[in-house]
């Protein structure tokens, strides 16, 4: 009987590994090019900025393929607002612009070979907050792990109606930290509209991160539209949160640009605050 069962294990060996064959598959790019637009006006004032740029084939990742030599507007009415392009695919305002909470700004693009791209948002209204705070010098690891920092702690009232969003970027002594979608904070407040906010943690920071014995840490809060919040969430599922058995097949974010352009022009109310944080020894050290 032992007999028996080690042959049919053999077999089994034999027709899984026979079944195995290698294959040659090349995936070669079609060649075509999609206009890529990374911009936004805030309520700010300042030169605010639209990138272009071309796609490019995933498996070769040549050097980003900047569009230059195209004409940008902004709109709002009869308000026209021109671009320059100052380096290569990386167009301008003037530094004394700024958008306005309920007006509609629409980007207008022309290319040099004729064709025309547009994208419209409305700047919604931020409201906002009372303060931030700094917590303890705590261990945020688990499993014996050490992991100490602070976390930034957001105070303020959520109005009613349900429906807003909003984006927090930190800042340390001025300097925009947060620099990466994948690290900026978004949310929506459909689980928390109308009520008051208190000890939310929006970001943490490491200990290694912190400047010298205090540092200006600074807390931006943006409103984002939905369909904004939409675009950033289908990003992240696209990128970052990516690898696991359970991802939907691969497929192209939709933004608010038309005729087939990718990216997104967005408008956005800006509300900030600011507050010396202080290197603090370990708590229970």
């Amino acid at each position: 009987m032992m007999k028996k069962h080690i042959s049919f294990l053999y077999l089994l060996i034999l027709l899984v590994t026979g079944c195995e064959e290698i294959m040659d598959i090349r995936f070669e790019g079609d060649g075509q090019k999609t206009l890529v637009v990374e911009g936004q006006i805030t309520s700010d004032t300042m030169a605010h900025q639209v990138v272009l740029s071309w796609t490019a084939d995933y498996f070769k990742k040549p050097p980003r393929d900047m569009a230059t030599g195209a004409s940008l507007t902004i709109t709002e009415g009869e308000k026209i607002i021109d671009l320059t392009e100052v380096y290569p695919g990386i167009y301008r305002t003037s530094p004394d612009v700024y958008g306005e909470a309920g007006k509609t700004y629409t980007l207008h693009i022309n290319l040099p070979d004729g064709r025309d791209f547009e994208g419209t948002e409305s700047l919604k209204y931020c409201t906002d907050f009372d303060s931030i705070a700094q917590s303890d010098n705590y261990n945020h690891g688990f499993g014996g792990f050490e992991l100490y920092g602070y976390d930034l702690l957001f105070y303020g009232y959520e109005p009613e109606p349900v429906g807003d969003q909003y984006m927090f970027l930190l800042y340390f002594n001025d300097s925009l930290c947060t620099d990466t979608i994948s690290e900026a904070v978004y949310a929506s407040d459909e689980f928390i509209n109308g009520g008051y906010i208190r000890d939310f943690t929006t970001h943490y920071i490491a200990e290694d991160e912190f400047i010298g014995d205090s540092m200006r840490v600074t807390l931006e809060m943006q409103s984002i539209s939905m369909e904004y919040y939409e675009y950033l969430t289908g990003l992240m599922l696209e990128t970052v949160w990516r690898g696991t058995p359970w991802d939907g097949p691969p497929a192209n974010v939709p933004g608010n640009m038309n005729n087939g352009a990718r990216g997104y022009f967005r408008a956005a109310d800006v509300k900030r605050k600011t507050r010396i944080f202080y290197a603090m020894p370990r708590r229970g050290s």
